[in-house]
């Protein structure tokens, strides 16, 4: 999902215009909706990249099992091993449907 960012360069002039030829009350409102703005966008960063943390989390956690069976399999017992190689069967699963996903919207683009 796309977010609608603010145009900061936009709010700038806009600040810039009225520093230059408003009132005090106009210079104050205008770099309060820069600040606000400028905000905004942090926060819908921040919720991009959420999303994108979230989409690839499994993939992830799968990625460290599989290290931690590499590394440390002779120090665990029967029942951890399982329980890390259903984690990395997970993530594997997980990337296999997302890069499933991924091909079917590349084919309804083209």
């Amino acid at each position: 999902m796309k977010m609608p960012y603010f145009k900061i360069k936009d709010a700038f002039s806009e600040a810039k215009d009225c520093f230059s030829y408003g009132s005090g009350q106009e210079k104050l409102a205008s770099t309060a909706k820069l600040l606000g703005k400028t905000v905004a966008n942090v926060g819908m960063l921040a919720v991009d990249l959420g999303i994108e943390g979230i989409k690839h989390a499994p993939e992830t956690l799968g990625r460290m099992a599989q290290t931690n069976l590499d590394k440390n399999s002779h120090n665990m017992n029967d029942e951890q091993i399982e329980k890390h190689k259903a984690i990395v069967e997970k993530g594997n699963q997980a990337k296999e449907a997302r890069q499933q996903k991924e091909r079917e919207m590349r084919q309804k683009e083209e």
